[in-house]
């Protein structure tokens, strides 16, 4: 019983996803539940990217040139956010700010997920 159950709604989904003007409906069902895995998950991504641009400065290699190309090359994680969208990093003259721009996509909103770490000139010993 429980077997045929699920078997309807997966065909009812299929079929659903099949028809673009229910597409959007059905996936924006999902949408609270993606921001709030993207919510707990990000923080963590971007504490061990910060972890492997501290040891890049440790290592007086200076922070990458194109962030973007680093993302993809050298850092041990996903390039993108949960919401699609490239991290960035921002350089200050004491600090850096590496963030997710959140589920709205906009640099600066209230929703975006940063840390900011000081550059090794400006940390304590």
């Amino acid at each position: 019983m429980v077997k045929k159950l699920l078997m309807i709604l997966f065909l009812a989904l299929a079929v659903g996803m099949a028809i673009p003007s229910s597409r959007a409906e059905i996936a924006s069902w999902g949408e609270p539940i993606t921001d709030g895995i993207g919510e707990r998950l990000v923080p963590r991504r971007i504490e061990a990217m910060a972890d492997q641009l501290d040891v890049r400065l440790d290592r007086a290699e200076g922070l990458p040139d194109r962030f973007d190309g680093w993302l993809r090359r050298d850092y041990t994680g996903a390039p993108e956010d949960p919401w699609g969208n490239i991290y960035y990093l921002v350089q200050g003259r004491r600090d850096y700010t590496v963030g997710s721009m959140g589920p709205d996509g906009v640099q600066g909103t209230d929703d975006d997920i940063s840390i900011t770490r000081p550059l090794p000139d400006n940390r304590r010993r």
